[in-house]
This record gives structure tokens, C-alpha cells and sequence, in this order.
């Protein structure tokens, strides 16, 4: 600890250190304690013995926060994998997310629900799930603020995969449309598959049809509608509709070798970051610490 101490003490300026402790101790951390949407019991133990078997509500896996609103539970919720308490945080404010977090997300269950692992859902989210539908989410997923999911018959969300702000998707648009050149009316669904370490940016649609590999970057403000398997995985795809702008990308997961990109880029402003002859994409893109 006083190592630690020392540490901060010749890394910062006496004026820069105040600030730091006040960011994470002092009057900052007060004032997002009472801004915050604070963990909520009574929602949780409703969600959790409403949703999952008795043997997995017992362990509580999902935490609500805040005041969500629940308009129907008769669906139900099952855990794949390991079980642990309060491994998905629900309606859980972001406080340095870009949406608002003043909204409440609300959650309409009449099908299944499927968690394989921790994740993460933010505020004011609409999630609804209708009697055949199957909302099957990978393990570390994240699906930040605003975001609209509407599941009529399958859509699978792969592991580490994050949804931000303002996203849609939906594989339906709620309504049969009459082709009355064709003299038909087609079926107004179909199933979404994201694979894992897809990174959907900000305002993005998802429509029904959707299919993308593993660790697709998704521009932001771009409307998917088909399979995109033919393109390679770590593809960046943006536009309306969304086309393939460039490959070998993939996010940062990777806590310390964020960190180490942070540091450099700190001291070296004016520089740009190159990455070693030997980088692995999948150590880059590694959850080490889920949060």
C-alpha cells in the first residue's frame, strides 16, 4: 500500500493527485453514489424466482438496479454454464457511457431467455421476448443504453459481444406487408445471429436476416439485412445497407494492453502506437477482467 502511495505521489502533481482522490474517493464519488441507479432488492428477487428454476433463483445470477419496469414475465430465463450471484447486472447505470442513463429499461419476457455467461445491461433498454421467440446471449456481453431488441423467433448474441448506445435489433418489422405486384405476403421475421466479439457501434440497426462472423466492427449509424458470412471475420462493415469497408480490425479487450496503448499515447501525443511483428489478435481482444 505505501509503495502504492508513493506510486500515485511521483506520477501526479500535488494539484492532479486531489483530483484523482476526489474522482474516486472524495465529493465526485458522493455525487455519483446519489446520481446512480442504487442496487434494488425487491426487483431482484421478483426477476430471479419469477424467471429461472427454483435451483438457479436461489443464487440470485441476475442484480436489478434502479427501477425497472417489468410489463410480463410468463417467459422464463435459464443459465448455461456456471452460476454465480449477481454475474448479470440489469438496468445498471454507466456514469461515463455517452447515452443518458436517466431512463429505465424495461423488459417484456413471454419466450426464453438464454444467458451463457456474465454480462451487462444498461439503462433504458427495451428487451422484449414474444412466446416463440429465443434471445440466446453469449458470455461477457454487454448491451450499453437505448438500445431497442425485439425477438419474434431466435436471435443469438455471441460472447464478448457489445451492443452501444441507441442500437436496434430487431428481427421483425412488427407487420405483414402485402406484395400485391407478387400477389403474396411474406413472413414478417427472421432469426439474428451475431457472432462472438462483435462490436456494433452507436445508432446501428439490425434487421432480421442478420448473420455476422466472429469479430465484426460495425460503423456506426449502419443498417445490416443480410448474411454477411462471406465476408472474413475482423471485417469493418458500415454504410446503408452495410458493406464491407476494410478487414483485419478487432476492439481492445485486453485491460493491460489498454492500459500500455493509454500510457504511451499520454507521453507520446504526437506519435502513433505500433503494435509488434508478433501481436496476436486474440490476445488483444482477451477479456481478462470482466466488468
Amino acid at each position: 500500500m505505501t509503495n502504492r502511495l508513493k506510486g500515485f505521489t511521483r506520477k501526479y502533481t500535488k494539484k492532479k493527485l486531489w483530483t484523482v482522490f476526489d474522482e474516486r474517493y472524495g465529493f465526485c464519488f458522493l455525487e455519483r453514489l446519489f446520481s446512480c441507479n442504487w442496487f434494488n432488492p425487491f426487483a431482484t428477487i421478483w426477476l430471479n424466482l419469477r424467471s429461472f428454476p427454483l435451483s438457479q433463483a436461489i443464487c440470485f445470477p441476475i442484480w436489478c438496479y434502479g427501477r425497472p419496469k417489468f410489463y410480463g414475465l410468463s417467459g422464463h430465463m435459464i443459465i448455461e454454464g456456471k452460476i454465480a450471484s449477481g454475474m448479470i447486472r440489469f438496468n445498471q447505470t454507466k456514469y461515463m457511457a455517452p447515452s443518458n442513463m436517466d431512463a429505465q429499461t424495461e423488459l417484456f419476457n413471454y419466450g426464453k431467455i438464454i444467458f451463457r455467461g456474465p454480462g451487462i445491461i444498461g439503462t433504458g433498454n427495451k428487451i422484449v421476448v414474444f412466446r416463440s421467440g429465443t434471445l440466446d446471449i453469449g458470455a461477457n456481453f454487454k448491451i450499453t443504453d437505448m438500445c431497442n431488441v425485439g425477438c419474434f423467433q431466435q436471435i443469438i448474441i455471441g460472447e464478448q459481444t457489445r451492443i452501444t448506445h441507441r442500437c436496434q435489433v430487431l428481427e421483425s418489422n412488427y407487420h405483414f406487408v402485402a406484395n400485391f405486384a407478387k400477389g403474396i405476403v411474406p413472413k414478417h421475421s427472421r432469426p439474428i445471429s451475431l457472432g462472438k466479439g462483435c462490436w456494433i457501434c452507436n445508432s446501428s440497426t439490425i434487421m432480421g436476416g442478420t448473420k455476422l462472423p466472429d469479430f465484426t466492427l460495425v460503423a456506426s449509424n449502419s443498417l445490416l439485412n443480410k448474411n454477411y458470412s462471406e465476408i472474413p471475420e475482423s471485417s469493418l462493415i458500415g454504410g446503408i445497407p452495410a458493406r464491407l469497408i476494410a478487414t483485419g480490425f478487432r476492439k481492445i479487450e485486453n485491460g493491460m494492453i489498454e492500459t500500455e496503448i493509454a500510457q504511451f499515447y499520454k507521453m507520446n501525443p504526437n506519435q502513433v502506437f505500433c503494435m509488434p511483428e508478433s501481436a496476436n489478435p486474440n490476445e488483444y481482444s482477451y477479456v481478462d477482467k470482466f466488468k
